[in-house]
């Protein structure tokens, strides 16, 4: 990440369609922010209908939007704390058939805490070689590695001299995040539990923010302490409305249980998320076109009043 600058220009204002082309290349290390609430759906739609392959995508809470992205075949590895429909709830269908059946391709999985992710994205964020975290032997995450050998040791407390379980830091090549209001300079607001996304933010190489609506500084400067991403962390800047649908944007809208529903239905065989895809991702083509296709009664029901 860059350091502060008087004279670093502002970041460009791009479409999701020129910020997935420019950002993300095939075989990339991604992080998705989001913790199964304001998760960056647009950009995962424009993903995969870019076809982006291999992706070494790490996200905290998998949700649909990993379910996804898997079953699209974009991924090559997932680290994550976890992954499900939480409605129903009911399993993510996709990754299952990937990690149980290689379909539509192998992934290889592994798997943190949410304590121990965020302890990891907290080292990287301040360039420090290791965090304690709670411990993690004998839940698995120690003995199943697939990819991430390295991502669990162990360190001599110099306290009390017991052993203590140390996680490696995170420092993703790009990290895609959703907040709800971020100004032309970048600086990027979040309503609304914000979980890891501060650590997670200042742990990326490159910061693609999806912003719900753009506001004058003036806005910004009113409520600092809303601030997730200041202007210089942020390398480009999207506006587009109902980008996190159907998980909820806290203060905007509510998360859409209707569509959840719909996709652990259609998720549920491979024939059914193909359609699901062809249905809302490809022939849509874009996400305001995604949004107009959820029909503005179905939008008027999810939006928070005031």
């Amino acid at each position: 990440m860059p350091a502060p600058t008087e004279t670093r220009p502002e970041p460009p204002l791009l479409t999701l369609r020129e910020a997935v082309g420019t950002f993300v290349r095939d075989g990339q290390e991604v992080l998705f922010g989001g913790f199964a609430y304001s998760d960056p759906f647009a950009a995962g739609h424009e993903i995969i209908r870019q076809g982006r392959r291999g992706l070494r995508v790490i996200k905290t809470s998998g949700g649909l939007l990993v379910d996804q992205l898997v079953g699209a075949g974009c991924v090559e590895s997932l680290l994550m704390c976890h992954a499900w429909n939480s409605v129903g709830p009911e399993a993510a269908h996709c990754l299952r058939r990937a990690t149980e059946h290689g379909i539509p391709a192998p992934l290889q999985l592994d798997e943190l805490s949410f304590g121990g992710m965020t302890m990891a994205l907290f080292a990287g964020a301040c360039d420090l070689p290791f965090m304690p975290t709670t411990p993690a032997r004998g839940a698995g995450h120690d003995t199943h590695r697939t990819f991430a050998t390295d991502k669990l040791g162990t360190t001599t407390s110099p306290f009390d001299g017991r052993e203590v379980d140390v996680v490696k830091p995170l420092r993703p090549d790009l990290g895609i995040f959703h907040v709800q209001r971020a100004d032309r300079l970048g600086n990027a607001q979040a309503f609304g539990p914000t979980a890891e996304l501060r650590y997670a933010i200042a742990a990326c190489r490159q910061v693609v923010i999806v912003a719900e609506e753009l506001v004058d500084t003036e806005v910004v400067r009113a409520r600092p302490e809303l601030t997730v991403a200041p202007a210089f962390a942020v390398d480009a800047l999207v506006i587009e409305p109902w980008s996190a649908h159907p998980t909820d944007s806290s203060g905007q809208y509510l998360r859409d249980l209707e569509h959840h529903r719909l996709y652990g239905e259609m998720s549920a065989t491979e024939e059914g998320f193909a359609a699901y895809l062809d249905e809302w991702v490809f022939q849509t083509g874009s996400h305001a076109a995604f949004v107009e296709k959820l029909g503005e009664e179905r939008l008027a029901a999810l939006r928070v009043a005031g």
